[in-house]
């Protein structure tokens, strides 16, 4: 034991200690940092889930009473329905929320015929 601590003597300067320390710190910092943008969003608030159940209710809705949606002004709202063949229909639907955030998605729906 007493040879170890012979050859095991390392003399350690306090200023070496600190600078490791925050070089240390300051990466795991850098990584939570990082972590942390790339968690929190805009596709994770939930002000953009609200904007999309609101969009997909709006594409229930034209499912079932198409006319009273397309005859109804708002201005934040805009349906188009385009036939890509025979039997598909594409349905865009674009809706802007309180805060002028775009959100727009398409619905493709096999025609019954």
């Amino acid at each position: 034991m007493v040879l170890l601590k012979k050859y095991c003597k390392l003399s350690a300067n306090s200023l070496l200690e600190s600078v490791i320390a925050l070089t240390i710190i300051s990466i795991c910092l850098y990584f939570a940092v990082m972590i942390f943008a790339s968690v929190y969003t805009s596709k994770t608030s939930a002000k953009f889930y609200s904007t999309q159940n609101k969009v997909n209710e709006f594409f229930y809705l034209s499912q079932i009473k198409n006319d009273s949606l397309l005859n109804d002004e708002n201005e934040n709202l805009f349906i188009e329905e385009e036939s890509i063949n025979e039997n598909l229909k594409k349905i865009l639907i674009q809706y802007k929320d309180s805060t002028q955030f775009k959100f727009e998605k398409s619905f493709y729906v096999q025609n019954p015929y």
